[in-house]
């Protein structure tokens, strides 16, 4: 039966949505950082950057493995600033809070990176050869996911996470007096 909100065929485009996002990030980096002084050789260098990326297949899985994790960091971000602009507090102040410069703040979201980084590496679909003993033929065959990735994203784990943040949160801001210091 179809149904509107079936997204499986979007698991076809797999490739193209990774093409599309590493072209993007490649060329936004070389844009701001305008290292080639030329838009067009940005846009070139970009495309062989993506083009090399994709076209191996292990970086195409890893990025598909890192996508979602790295949306939740940028949207964990997004709504710390969002909750800090409707307190009346500058997105100057929120940042310095995290360390200075921006260079703390670095390490908010570098560390995080490198351990997503890793988990997606050693811990997405393993690929195991399958021989045939009829006719001797080898097939490889890609298993699911290894356990560990399944316990971290068990919606019962992910709930005990969330209701264990909110008692914290709620303990900090019952025993402080109900303001957060560092941010007044």
């Amino acid at each position: 039966m179809a149904t509107i909100l079936d997204l499986g065929l979007l698991k076809g485009f797999t490739d193209i949505f990774v093409w599309i996002l590493i072209f993007l990030i490649v060329y936004g980096g070389l844009e701001v950082t305008n290292l080639l002084k030329n838009k067009g050789l940005h846009a070139l260098f970009a495309f062989v950057i993506t083009a090399v990326v994709v076209l191996t297949g292990g970086a195409t899985n890893i990025i598909t493995a890192m996508a979602p994790w790295v949306i939740v960091i940028a949207a964990i971000m997004f709504f710390v600033l969002l909750l800090a602009g409707f307190a009346g507090i500058k997105p100057e102040t929120v940042v310095s809070t995290f360390g200075g410069k921006g260079t703390g703040l670095v390490w908010y979201v570098l560390v995080p990176l490198i351990v997503i980084l890793i988990i997606a590496w050693t811990q997405g679909p393993q690929e195991k050869v399958v021989i045939n003993p009829a006719t001797g033929e080898q097939t490889v065959v890609e298993q699911a996911q290894r356990p560990f990735v399944g316990v971290l994203t068990n919606p019962k784990l992910l709930g005990l996470f969330l209701i264990m943040g909110v008692g914290a949160m709620t303990l900090a801001l019952m025993t402080g007096g109900g303001a957060v210091s560092p941010l007044k």
